[in-house]
């Protein structure tokens, strides 16, 4: 059986932070030490919390609502301050660069109010053309004599030596393979800094649309770039969201915030499914998706048919692409074993929420989830 006083105090503190932390940011320490001796909680009361139901319709609710936009609007203020100083910094350095945001923040699917973000620092020149190029004249011949990867690696080393310099009091991490981690001291939020370099597919250079624009990602040891499509992901989703009202957002928050609460030895293989992998799985739900948002409570149900069917058939998971088209989402057999902990806390979660409504009732009944309205 599921604790969902447990689970709420869990989501209230992911999303809010915790009640001493909240009184620590908002008030002197001697204020402060007396607030939290005396129980005193300065945090905002979220809408989900006051809703007149059970406790698993309060938590299902909380989990797929985003989180408050000021808290999101401070990561990305954060990310953008790191960025912005460190390109200063590179071009002062001969490196031409630019920023991107990219991750579960931008597409405003994180469910952490201090959520880290997700910087990209972009070669701006010279770029990679996917051949053969739409229109040859298009691009000028590179004047820099260094290799793609060496311009994207000079980046990276330079990047971890200006970072500890600009941000002294902070904790700088350059032991990422794709990425330099920055958290503490002035920083608000943890911010990760990924060098790039642009890559302009075919498709890119007929549209000049962005979200048709490629990125290819520094790996440190490895000493090699590795293509990624960022925008297309965050277009696709952004598009498929807005058709069916906010829902598919909705599953992919409910999806990590299940994960966030399973105890360590679940979660360790849980999390084999990135936040991309499941804004994929949540993608091909397709018209299951479209409920009216006063009926969000049904989406619970229609996540656990559809990961009860991905999970009983390999040849249908096995045909499924992410977003953008370039490549499955199951390619690890260990994604397959983190579906089954998935689907099974989904179904528990499912029939969690069943008890409380109809507590007299043996077995399940989907109707009952289905058919709830809950404004």
């Amino acid at each position: 059986m599921i604790d969902f006083e447990k689970r709420l105090k869990s989501l209230k503190e992911r999303r809010q932070g915790s009640r001493e932390r909240a009184i620590y940011e908002s008030m002197d320490s001697v204020t402060a030490n007396s607030a939290v001796l005396r129980g005193v909680d300065v945090r905002k009361s979220e809408s989900f919390e006051s809703l007149n139901e059970v406790n698993g319709v309060k938590y299902t609710i909380g989990a797929m609502a985003p989180v408050e936009s000021q808290s999101t609007k401070i990561s990305i203020d954060e990310g953008n301050r790191v960025a912005d100083s460190l390109i200063r910094s590179l071009q002062n350095n001969g490196e031409s660069v630019t920023k991107r945001l990219q991750g579960s923040v931008a597409l405003d699917v994180h469910i952490k109010g201090h959520s880290d973000v997700d910087m990209l620092i972009v070669v701006t020149n010279p770029v990679n053309v996917e051949l053969p190029k739409v229109s040859p004249n298009g691009y000028s011949p590179s004047t820099d004599p260094r290799s793609l990867v060496n311009i994207a690696r000079d980046v990276r080393v330079k990047s971890e030596k200006i970072l500890p310099e600009k941000f002294p009091a902070a904790k700088v991490d350059a032991k990422g393979n794709k990425s330099i981690s920055l958290e503490g001291g002035s920083l608000k939020r943890k911010v990760d800094i990924v060098p790039a370099i642009w890559f302009d597919s075919t498709s890119y250079q007929r549209s000049g649309q962005e979200y048709d624009r490629g990125i290819k990602i520094y790996h440190k040891e490895d000493h090699e770039l590795i293509l990624n499509y960022p925008f297309t992901h965050i277009k696709k989703v952004n598009d498929r969201d807005t058709r069916f009202s906010g829902n598919l957002k909705c599953v992919i928050r409910l999806m990590k915030n299940m994960i966030a609460d399973m105890p360590d030895y679940k979660k360790r293989i849980a999390k084999k499914l990135s936040s991309y992998d499941l804004a994929a799985i949540a993608f091909h739900m397709n018209e299951d998706l479209n409920v009216p948002q006063y009926m969000r409570l049904s989406l619970v149900e229609k996540t656990r048919s559809h990961l009860s069917l991905l999970n009983n058939s390999k040849a249908y998971r096995d045909t499924l692409n992410v977003p953008d088209g370039s490549r499955k989402i199951f390619d690890t057999d260990d994604k397959s074993e983190a579906l089954g902990i998935l689907t099974s806390e989904i179904t528990d979660l499912a029939k969690a929420i069943y008890n409380e409504l109809k507590p007299y009732n043996v077995g399940y009944d989907s109707s009952v989830i289905l058919s709830k309205s809950v404004f």
